[in-house]
């Protein structure tokens, strides 16, 4: 990089220096386009990089921080904010150079500048300064502390869960890298056309549960499992915000250090992105769409699995592979009503005349597989109950209108008509406000 930057190319890459190539381009960021000339800077930049930095190469390429670049660049921006301009006189390296030995030497370097040109630092000054780096020094060793390196990162999984959720509800005005020329209206997403299931078909399903870190449909998810008669995935998820107390109690699950354990005992788990990628390859392997079966997954599980996969860009695949949802308790309310409880649980047990670990996603999917295998007469009514994949992002576009019903603007009819067509608030506001631009 040193060599680089002086023109010297011998150990440059193809892959990034383009002066291999075309010998005659120009630096975009040095100067008039030329390579530096300074040899007293080239030997100070290599005693830097290849005495000190390389022999923590190893340390250094994973990146893991930056938190030393990001407390110099604070204390640079309280001394040469960028709103004000000192880049036209001297001012702005004595700055950068008070920056520097701030970062060095600490508050000291003040009154240590004083007596080096013979002038009285000042008790003040001393004082002062003694002062802030008793604080600097405190918080230096806080921040080495078990306690707080956990804390920060429970604050970055919680910015992430919400700024997750924020993309969820705002859709992509709420993305980074999005300004008014944009055109949204490209980028709304197409409502797949669901294949309607007839009852003469052989009726495909794949039963799946999933266990979360809560109630809200905002959870994580922390464990998935789709059954088949030949086929079984099975993956515990690595969760980016706490399992709550009660959603520990029922489903054993805790989460700590990295570590999942299930009833106490530890478990293997997977990143978000690498389970979901697993299960669409799982879901890859049959030869025809399935859909999925669940019980209460219409309340519940397919609004969790949305804003997951949505979260993480992957429902458009996802969508590739499956047929819509089915929801076993609406379907057994509708076959055999004024029964006392249809929890799943209560199904087994009269039907079945089992007991299964329930609250554990593998043992709820081959209990539920089991109970539907039994009742053969549900086959044909499973294609009135089909609802299709796209249903958790109508109930969204739906909430978005939420405003408008209350306050009398537009009927709720009429609301769940639009959503049902994949439009919410923010796509008509939108073309609206496009509109109202190309009259001006």
């Amino acid at each position: 990089m040193v060599g680089h930057i002086f023109g010297d190319h011998s150990f440059c890459n193809t892959k990034w220096c383009v002066f291999l190539e075309n010998p005659l381009a120009k630096f975009s960021k040095l100067p008039y386009g030329k390579p530096l000339q300074n040899l007293e800077l080239k030997k100070e930049l290599d005693r830097i990089f290849i005495k000190k930095l390389s022999i923590q190469a190893e340390k250094l390429a994973n990146l893991a921080s930056t938190q030393t670049n990001e407390n110099l660049n604070q204390m640079l921006a309280t001394k040469a904010p960028k709103y004000k301009h000192y880049s036209a006189s001297n001012s702005l390296s004595y700055r950068l150079s008070a920056t520097v030995a701030q970062k060095n030497e600490g508050h000291r370097y003040v009154h240590e500048v004083h007596e080096s040109m013979g002038l009285s630092p000042g008790n003040f000054t001393i004082k002062r300064a003694t002062f802030m780096d008793k604080i600097r020094r405190k918080y230096s060793k806080l921040q080495k502390t078990r306690k707080y390196k956990r804390r920060r990162i429970e604050l970055k999984s919680e910015k992430c869960n919400s700024n997750g959720i924020a993309e969820v509800l705002e859709g992509t005005t709420y993305e980074s890298n999005i300004d008014i020329e944009d055109d949204i209206t490209d980028q709304l997403e197409e409502i797949p056309t669901w294949k309607q299931i007839t009852a003469e078909e052989n009726f495909p399903i794949i039963v799946f549960d999933l266990e979360t870190t809560g109630l809200s449909c905002q959870s994580d998810i922390v464990q998935i499992a789709a059954v088949t008669e030949n086929e079984t995935f099975s993956a515990y998820v690595m969760p980016s915000k706490k399992i709550t107390p009660q959603a520990s109690d029922i489903t054993k699950l805790a989460f700590f250090d990295g570590q999942m354990y299930y009833d106490e005992v530890p478990v293997e788990s997977s990143p978000p992105f690498e389970v979901f990628t697993n299960l669409i390859a799982f879901l890859s392997k049959f030869p025809s769409k399935k859909t999925l079966v669940r019980h209460n997954i219409k309340t519940f599980d397919c609004h969790i699995l949305y804003n997951q996969l949505n979260k993480l860009k992957m429902w458009d695949d996802f969508c590739l592979y499956f047929n819509g949802f089915i929801d076993t308790r609406i379907l057994f309310r509708s076959e055999y009503p004024g029964r006392h409880s249809y929890k799943q649980c209560d199904l087994v047990s009269d039907f079945l005349r089992e007991s299964y670990d329930a609250h554990n996603a593998l043992y709820d999917c081959k209990s539920l597989f089991k109970l539907v295998q039994s009742h053969g007469n549900l086959a044909s009514h499973f294609c009135k109950h089909t609802f299709d994949g796209m249903y958790p992002k109508y109930c969204q576009n739906d909430l978005s209108f939420k405003a408008l019903v209350e306050n009398k603007v537009m009927s709720k009819q009429l609301a769940k008509k639009a959503a049902s067509t994949g439009l919410c608030i923010r796509s008509i506001l939108f073309c609206q406000f496009k509109e109202m631009v190309l009259m001006d």
